[in-house]
């Protein structure tokens, strides 16, 4: 049992260890702690106190309180010429953005206006277009019902769909024989022997 209790030696790869697996100073060694005496009987005595010996793992680093090495106080820093620079540039900036941002505002207020009245005029040509295609359909629906009555002549019909003002561009062939022969079938139509 005594086996047990002691410390093991440290090994030779246990060296960048950090002092973690060192063994147990001589004097805890040379006195083993029964575990029986740690508890508390009804009427034994209190446990032993730990040992006096205590070393802080944590005593170098630097805590809040204590400035880190080349550090200085986070104190109001004194005011100087650079100081001033520095927040009167800030303020400056400061301004610059807030004009940025209420012109960026007015742009947004005045591109929704524009989207709107360009909306408002789509809608509206939208709808006259409609309504002259209903126009044109409707003359071309009585047109067409004109030509199919009996005695009508067709030919006034043909004439009616091209223009017969028009004039050929110079590279352009001619047709005005064609435009005189449609002109005179509707002025003289050919009747059909039946």
């Amino acid at each position: 049992m005594d086996d047990m209790m002691a410390a093991p030696a440290p090994a030779a790869d246990d060296a960048n260890m950090m002092g973690f697996t060192d063994a147990a100073p001589a004097a805890e060694a040379a006195a083993p702690v029964d575990p029986m005496s740690l508890m508390a009987d009804a009427g034994g005595s209190p446990p032993q106190a730990a040992p006096a010996s205590y070393e802080d793992p944590f005593q170098g680093v630097p805590t809040k309180d204590t400035p880190a090495m080349g550090a200085v106080s986070m104190g109001i820093p004194e005011m100087n010429a650079l100081r001033e620079w520095e927040h009167k540039h800030e303020r400056e900036l400061e301004e610059i953005v807030k004009k940025e941002e209420s012109e960026k505002k007015d742009k947004k207020t005045a591109a929704t206006e524009e989207l709107a009245k360009w909306h408002a005029e789509s809608a509206a040509t939208i709808k006259k277009r409609f309504s002259t295609n209903r126009a044109d359909e409707k003359s071309s629906e009585a047109a067409r019902a004109e030509t199919q009555k009996p005695g009508a002549n067709p030919w006034e019909r043909v004439v009616d769909l091209i223009d017969t003002n028009a004039r050929p561009a110079d590279d352009a062939s001619d047709t005005s024989r064609m435009r005189s022969l449609l002109i005179q079938l509707k002025s003289n139509p050919i009747t059909a022997a039946a």
